[in-house]
């Protein structure tokens, strides 16, 4: 079977189009899948670093809450206060819901957090002490 010259110039002049066409879909689906890999990868990530904070936050309240029960002369807003982080921090959703805000609520728990160092007189600065109060170093 011959071809007709047009057919054969055809397949030529649209060869470019044809390839370009090719090209666009595989490098497509290749993007498209490295960057599944890519947020799949900073999804986990980003969840462990949260798991992380409210683990601490979690760890933190425990700590407090006995140490103030042992004390006498706590004043109950301090404990009422953490126990609000700490139901804060358990109830924070494991999975993904869609129609909840992650970041509104991770911004309220901080919140709280600084509330809490608030009422425990707990400073956070990393300041190094002043001058005079350094102890002298003699090597």
């Amino acid at each position: 079977m011959e071809r007709d010259f047009n057919d054969v110039l055809n397949d030529i002049v649209f060869a470019d189009n044809r390839y370009r066409q090719m090209g666009f879909t595989r490098g497509f689906s290749l993007g498209e899948e490295a960057g599944w890999r890519e947020g799949y990868t900073l999804g986990l990530q980003k969840g462990a670093q949260l798991a992380s904070e409210l683990g601490f936050y979690q760890g933190f309240v425990h700590a407090w809450i006995t140490v103030l029960e042992k004390d006498e002369t706590t004043k109950q807003r301090k404990l009422v206060a953490l126990r609000s982080l700490l139901e804060m921090t358990k109830s924070f959703p494991k999975t993904n819901v869609p129609d909840q805000d992650f970041v509104e609520r991770i911004q309220k728990i901080r919140a709280k957090f600084k509330q809490v160092l608030s009422l425990l007189d707990i400073n956070t600065s990393c300041d190094p002490e002043p001058e005079d109060e350094r102890p002298e170093m003699s090597f």
